[in-house]
């Protein structure tokens, strides 16, 4: 059984010559140190595992009893605890366990987030704590899950629509549909138990649906332009090859080893939140053949488009320069990347495609619920036909 006791290291000093107090382990020869947030002026003010000369000792006391309480709880239901060194006993016991209650709504969303890559779903990442920054700012900081009741959320709801800068019912849609997903992963995780469901009153806004596709004319003018900058060239390279490779995300196209004849591949949107058959799978069109050559690195198969080299970089250039493209082709409506995967599905549809290949040829998650996924399965020979017959109607005039 590991040895637990309070202590402060007196070579970690503080710059400040403050010191913090920490919760030392030992366990199979070995010690390594938990840091607490409690917070000593100096090492005189330490004795006997106690904060001793100060007027706020038995609340300091008290508290780092509380903490001690809980890792010598949480080893205790270590099982074979012999067979672990003291760095992996450590990692256990600070990480939460399964089923504790009365977590922080901080930290169930840092939790959350910490098994989100934050480069390959960067701009998912910064939507989680945007939203989740709203509703700290309505409920204060240090909140329990337990606290999120009907009423709070309805009056959270209320809050979003009185804000002075106005949010559009879109914006308050994705924040409150965020907010779902981070208390549902609370009771996945049984951290938490409603006997009702926060949400059984909620009047979320509905999403107002918005033009973002453009008309195949518009897609052929974007396509045939001739760019007098380099970042515009760059923008309208990515947004056909977008729209050429069935609408595959740029943070998709900038992960995938291109040294192949064909596309296969599992969008990392849903790789982690969606359960059965993901994969997409086509062959390389030919229209997208030249735009991999010009910005494939040969020695990673990685597609680097210039001097922009990350996914930030480009999204930034993007965002920037599609008023461009948009201008150019006449487009009324704004026009972002998503444009060309919207138009790519959107094409087909008027084609007559099913939306059952369409959905597979996007990498989009099909409604296996329909009665119809019965009876078929779509395989890359209809995504073949689907992406060649969509590309081909581009080259009509």
């Amino acid at each position: 059984m590991a040895n637990l006791f309070i202590t402060i290291v007196p070579t970690k000093v503080m710059t400040n010559g403050q010191h913090k107090v920490r919760i030392a382990i030992t366990h199979n020869s070995e010690t390594r140190y938990i840091v607490t947030n409690i917070i000593i002026d100096s090492i005189d003010e330490f004795k006997n595992g106690k904060v001793v000369k100060r007027t706020d000792k038995e609340l300091m006391n008290a508290k780092l009893k509380r903490i001690y309480d809980m890792y010598y709880e949480r080893c205790e239901k270590v099982e074979y605890i012999d067979a672990l060194t003291c760095t992996q006993l450590v990692k256990i016991i600070t990480s939460p366990m399964n089923g504790e209650k009365h977590r922080k709504f901080e930290d169930v969303l840092e939790e959350y987030l910490s098994q989100i890559d934050e480069e390959e779903r960067r701009k998912s990442y910064k939507l989680y704590k945007l939203a989740a920054k709203h509703f700290i700012d309505f409920t204060g900081p240090g909140s329990l899950m337990e606290h999120i009741t009907p009423i709070r959320i309805n009056n959270y709801i209320t809050s979003l629509k009185k804000r002075k800068k106005k949010l559009s019912p879109t914006s308050i849609n994705i924040y409150v549909t965020l907010l779902k997903v981070i208390i549902n992963y609370a009771i996945k995780m049984k951290y938490v138990e409603y006997k009702v469901d926060p949400f059984v009153t909620a009047s979320i806004p509905t999403a107002k649906k918005r033009d973002t596709y453009i008309t195949v004319e518009q897609m052929r003018i974007i396509r045939d332009m001739e760019p007098n900058k380099y970042n515009v060239s760059v923008v309208r390279d990515i947004f056909m090859l977008t729209y050429y490779l069935a609408g595959m995300n740029l943070v998709d196209m900038l992960s995938y080893d291109f040294r192949t004849t064909e596309v296969d591949y599992i969008r990392m949107k849903t790789r982690n939140t969606k359960d059965g058959d993901r994969l997409t799978s086509f062959a390389i069109p030919d229209e997208a053949k030249p735009l991999i050559k010009k910005y494939m690195n040969k020695n990673t198969g990685k597609l680097v488009f210039g001097k922009y080299k990350t996914y930030e970089s480009c999204y930034n250039t993007l965002t920037r320069k599609m008023v461009v493209l948009k201008n150019t082709a006449g487009v009324t409506h704004d026009l972002t990347l998503y444009s060309a995967r919207k138009s790519f599905v959107q094409h087909g549809y008027d084609l007559g495609i099913p939306l059952s290949t369409l959905e597979y040829c996007i990498g989009q998650s099909m409604k296996e619920d329909r009665p119809i996924f019965n009876y078929v399965t779509i395989m890359r020979k209809h995504a073949d036909k689907a992406i060649r017959e969509i590309l081909d109607n581009l080259k009509n005039e």
